[in-house]
């Protein structure tokens, strides 16, 4: 338990706000689907699930997704409550390949001020191995986290991350506490890309 946490606790998950009217340096935490990877086009997330939880370190006043300059899906804050947590995927399964923008204003920050990372789907091939592991681990929280301590072993983040945040039953004390710690991260000192 202590290396999946420390070895989760170490992976990107914030990107910087950039925008016209933003005067103190901002970012967003996205804990899930994946770690944030730098890349020639900016942020970008390989996500191994094809509906993946989008899960929030960072209270938001807006969030969108993206094709282009087309807005798939979109939520505002209310005037009393920020977005907070978990958001179930809201669109149809990402294909294998896909690219999205997921695109994220902080609480408080200006209209045109948003983060940005890039949703990518995997391949079928790696989407395919991720299945069939939590396939086998679904009911049995001891493979799961052995699961979990083989992909921070081999130093595959994004298998990791979506091993984590995969969906099981019975709830388990050991995972809840390996996702608090990763939500919680982000209000302490977060890696920023």
């Amino acid at each position: 338990m202590v290396r999946i946490r420390t070895f989760l606790g170490v992976q990107p998950r914030s990107v910087s706000v950039g925008g016209s009217r933003s005067g103190a340096a901002q970012s967003v935490c996205l804990v899930a689907p994946g770690p944030i990877e730098p890349s020639a086009n900016g942020s970008v997330v390989l996500v191994l699930d094809r509906q993946p939880t989008l899960v929030l370190g960072t209270q938001l006043n807006e969030i969108e997704i993206r094709r282009g300059e087309t807005v798939l899906w979109s939520k505002l804050a209310s005037s009393k409550a920020p977005i907070s947590g978990s958001i179930p995927w809201p669109l149809a399964p990402l294909q294998a390949g896909e690219q999205l923008e997921l695109a994220m204003r902080p609480k408080g920050a200006a209209g045109g001020d948003w983060g940005v990372v890039i949703l990518e789907a995997a391949t079928a091939g790696a989407r395919k191995s991720y299945l069939e592991l939590v396939k086998a681990s679904t009911g049995n929280v001891e493979l799961r986290l052995q699961q979990l301590d083989q992909a921070t072993g081999t130093g595959d983040r994004s298998l990791a991350h979506a091993l984590l945040w995969a969906p099981i039953t019975p709830n388990n004390s050991a995972l809840a506490a390996l996702q608090k710690s990763q939500q919680s991260s982000c209000r302490n000192t977060p890696s920023t890309w």
